[in-house]
């Protein structure tokens, strides 16, 4: 699709905006106006991918009708057992039709692991459950009965199990490929290295604090978080070599045990501030500490934090095919989902584009899972698979409506009024993007409707470093003005790489 010239005798200035960077909420909208590197002040069911481009959230396609799904997980490489919550509690459904009701009362905060190719559902106060893809059942070990954790994990053959009613700083460990064997159910005299055990962290921790989750880093290492801080264990099959590792000292805590997920060789998860990493230092490759990952958006984190009610309810999934973690946090009302996302750079933001945020509300989204390529959310309406992001839309598809909001461009000077002459927009793909814009004041200056059509556009502007390109005329005067992108429309993968506004020069 061809754009319109400008005159050739029009005496302009352009200013364009690219390698955008996603949510920014750490400074004041009115000081936003960058250029380069622009942040947005809203940003919803999109994502800044790594080279700074604007793409919408993928398509999704049902998987499994249900009512309100709180968890959900893999139990096979294409099959996910979940937890659907309706007026009666919380029941357990496999995607196959497998179903155990009441399983759990309405507002029971469920998490799960996969142990001997079997996946375990545990919940604070409740027996633990096992699904082995043809029936739900409690699991056999009468300590774990009488235990009921709160959640767990798999490290070095054995699982993990923390959270306990009474017993709120320690994790009993199953003995080797045996999650029916924990430390209770061992008789006293057992002698062998792979009998189960347990860690009790009271007096490392120094305080009055309890565990709030289980994440296993580099393979041998047991990371036990609390509200506050983070210990890390090394396991082995071999129960003489436990140790507790005194290297690591992270003063970060975690609030809940389903926001831990695991990024390539780091550990993401949220604490009462903000979204922390667990890594290795980069200048020694000895130290582990938790790096903070969320500063851009502190004050939006910490307002999502508050409108939940329980900060355990939050969860969160990494999705590694796109290097992207998200969080959710259920509201109040009990039905809607405030979805949180961070994109991270695999290239380590060399180019200058660094984890870029934003956040979503398509389908109210309460959960999700990952495996081998397979994304799927839990939401209030069944569990959905999420399309690839270069897969074209088909009918049976539900699409989200993208929404971006620019803060205010001033264009130079913060006093004079400008008069602009054009407007110049950068995509690729097929859609059909809304552009409008409002004044400082709040009053609607105009609107534009640009049909990306895919093909190669036949027009360039000099001065302006933009290859693929879409000019209107656009003439209004303002001292300045916020623009908002939607878009209503695609088919496949649409992404917006960078936008322009020409202004006249006296």
């Amino acid at each position: 699709m061809a754009g319109v010239r400008s005159a050739s005798q029009a005496n302009t200035q352009t200013w364009t905006f690219d390698g955008f960077g996603g949510l920014d909420t750490s400074r004041d909208a009115v000081a936003l106006d960058t250029g380069g590197n622009q942040h947005f002040t809203r940003f919803v069911n999109g994502t800044c991918d790594w080279r700074g481009q604007v793409v919408r959230d993928p398509s999704t396609t049902l998987r499994a009708n249900a009512a309100k799904v709180t968890h959900v997980g893999f139990y096979a490489h294409d099959h996910v057992a979940f937890t659907e919550q309706d007026g009666a509690g919380l029941h357990l459904v496999s995607d196959v039709g497998h179903r155990q009701d009441n399983a759990y009362d309405i507002g029971a905060v469920v998490s799960s692991a996969v142990f001997s190719r079997k996946l375990h559902f545990t919940s604070r106060g409740y027996l633990m459950q096992v699904y082995d893809g043809a029936r739900f059942q409690p699991n056999r070990s009468p300590a774990l009965a009488l235990m009921r954790p709160s959640f767990l994990a798999t490290i070095q053959r054995r699982l993990a199990v923390a959270g306990m009613p009474g017993a709120p700083t320690e994790v009993h460990i199953s003995r080797v490929d045996n999650s029916s064997i924990f430390p209770g159910d061992e008789d006293p005299e057992e002698g062998s290295v792979l009998r189960a055990g347990v860690i009790d962290v009271a007096n490392f921790i120094g305080t009055a604090d309890e565990i709030t989750g289980l994440a296993v880093y580099e393979s041998n290492r047991l990371v036990i978080f609390t509200a506050d801080r983070a210990l890390v264990y090394v396991i082995d099959p071999d129960i003489d070599l436990w140790q507790i590792d005194d290297t690591v000292n992270i003063r970060t805590g975690c609030i809940g045990h389903n926001t831990i997920a695991a990024a390539g060789t780091d550990i993401l998860f949220c604490s009462r501030s903000g979204i922390h990493s667990v890594q290795r230092s980069k200048e020694n490759g000895i130290v582990v500490d938790s790096i903070s990952l969320s500063d851009k958006v502190d004050l939006l984190y910490k307002r999502l934090y508050r409108s939940v009610e329980n900060p355990s309810s939050i969860s969160a999934v990494y999705d590694t095919d796109r290097a992207q973690y998200h969080v959710f946090f259920p509201q109040r009302d009990g039905v809607t989902c405030q979805r949180l996302s961070l994109a991270l750079n695999p290239e380590g933001g060399e180019d200058g584009i660094g984890p870029a945020f934003s956040t979503g509300t398509f389908l109210n989204a309460q959960c999700g899972a990952f495996l081998a390529g397979s994304f799927v959310l839990g939401t209030s309406g069944g569990v959905w698979d999420v399309e690839p992001d270069e897969a074209a839309d088909n009918p049976e598809a539900v699409s989200p409506v993208m929404e971006v909001v620019t803060p205010p461009l001033w264009h130079g000077s913060l006093s004079e009024e400008k008069q602009t002459h054009s407007f110049i927009m950068q995509a690729s793909g097929r859609g059909i993007i809304e552009v409008t814009a409002d004044d400082i004041q709040g009053r609607r200056l105009g609107s534009l409707r640009f049909e990306i059509d895919g093909s190669s556009d036949d027009t360039s502007f000099e001065g302006v470093p933009l290859s693929r390109q879409y000019e209107r005329q656009w003439q209004h005067r303002y001292l300045a003005a916020r623009y908002t992108f939607r878009l209503v429309e695609s088919d496949g993968l649409v992404r917006i790489m960078g936008f322009a506004l020409k202004t006249r020069t006296i």
